[in-house]
């Protein structure tokens, strides 16, 4: 900071505390900026130069002007400084530059302080980006809530009539028709209406995750042992792929719904056999842990005809099939639970190779300095950033 200015505004006293307050300003976990009368930054904090992407020394009296928006230039930035200087203070939340060629949302604080014929502006401001994206995506999840409901609401109005169509239609079979095969096809879509307001349900109702934590052996226990009951059933031979001694990393989930997220993932590598003369054979691959936290990956591949680009991108989307009589919702649930499990789902498919999908599992995502003695962080190695 310029001698000058601090003496200005009677800020220093001693020229010899100079450093000691630059050296406060710079362990503020905030972004700083002074300007003086002018308008011009005649100091960024070491936070605000991270924030703004900017080097020592770079845009040092240039107008504050510079770090917002060029469309904000014209308007906004003078009516801030108007608004400080009439207040004593200004807050608001605004779209800031990061160099070179970025942006961030942030909380801007502006105070004026005038003392005799001097002036200065400090200016505080926090990145809030992240903050922003999770209000956003509350305020999706609250709509999503309402559109559950009102989904469960036309469910349970729509399912009376489709029940007494599908009724009817088994009283007229039992009569002399000319076109029977009609009143089956009523009977057939009543059937299907019956089976999707089922689906829906069943869909809407999806308990919440009840975490808890498990080691990767058991949850690979649990993996094979549905797998083993569901190749069964289709004829299919299974084959399991892991280190002779499956690490017992730790897992964070709930065993019943990744239960329900796996079971259609193989149930789907089954049936890609029916209607194809490939040696039926579904592998599960085991890798354990993902990172310093644990956490484990499955891989379900099959050798069957593969999945065609343009299908792929769409295969977990609600509805979509490619087989007939299936209404498509399968891999939609194992998608939702994964997301709400913390995990991720992914899909690979080459034509005439097979598909693999990739199942993911969270370990222990808290930070190391609630698990971590600090004399072996100290001693080094786990940093104090977040696991994940």
């Amino acid at each position: 900071m310029n001698q000058d200015h601090l003496k200005a505004v009677g800020l220093l006293q001693d020229p010899g505390s100079q450093n000691t307050i630059n050296n406060l300003l710079d362990a503020v976990n905030s972004g700083i900026i002074i300007l003086d009368k002018h308008e011009n930054m005649v100091f960024f904090n070491s936070r605000a130069r991270k924030l703004l992407g900017i080097e020592k020394g770079q845009l040092g009296n240039r107008h504050i002007s510079q770090i917002f928006m060029p469309d904000d230039r014209k308007i906004l930035v003078p009516n801030i400084l108007s608004a400080s200087r009439n207040a004593g203070e200004f807050e608001g939340e605004f779209l800031l530059r990061r160099m070179p060629n970025s942006s961030f949302m942030a909380l801007f604080s502006c105070h004026y302080w005038k003392q005799g014929s001097d002036a200065i502006y400090i200016i505080t401001f926090n990145d809030i980006s992240a903050l922003k994206k999770v209000e956003r995506m509350l305020e999706q999840s609250e709509r999503m809530v309402y559109l559950g409901r009102m989904l469960d609401d036309i469910s349970h109005q729509i399912r009376n009539p489709v029940l007494a169509i599908g009724g009817f239609s088994r009283r007229l079979l039992k009569t002399r028709l000319e076109k029977p095969e009609y009143v089956n096809v009523i009977l057939d879509e009543s059937r299907r209406l019956e089976m999707l307001l089922d689906v829906l349900t069943e869909f809407i109702q999806l308990p919440k995750p009840r975490f808890s934590a498990e080691s990767s052996e058991k949850i690979w226990e649990i993996s094979t042992r549905l797998a083993r009951e569901i190749t069964a059933q289709f004829d299919v031979e299974l084959r399991t792929k892991g280190p002779e001694k499956i690490p017992g990393s730790l897992v964070i989930t709930d065993t019943i719904l990744f239960r329900r997220a796996l079971e259609p993932v193989v149930v789907n590598a089954c049936e890609v056999f029916l209607e194809s003369d490939r040696k039926p054979v579904v592998t599960l691959k085991f890798s354990a842990p993902l990172n310093r936290a644990g956490g484990m990956q499955i891989e379900i591949s099959d050798l069957g005809p593969g999945i065609r680009p343009p299908l792929l991108s769409r295969i977990f989307h609600p509805f979509f099939s490619t087989k007939t009589g299936h209404l498509g919702m399968g891999l939609t649930f194992t998608r939702q639970i994964m997301e709400e499990l913390g995990g991720s789902v992914e899909t690979a498919s080459s034509v005439n190779q097979g598909t693999t999908v990739t199942m993911r599992l969270p370990g222990d995502r808290r930070r190391p300095i609630r698990t971590t003695p600090l004399e072996e962080t100290a001693q080094g190695a786990p940093d104090m950033e977040p696991s994940d």
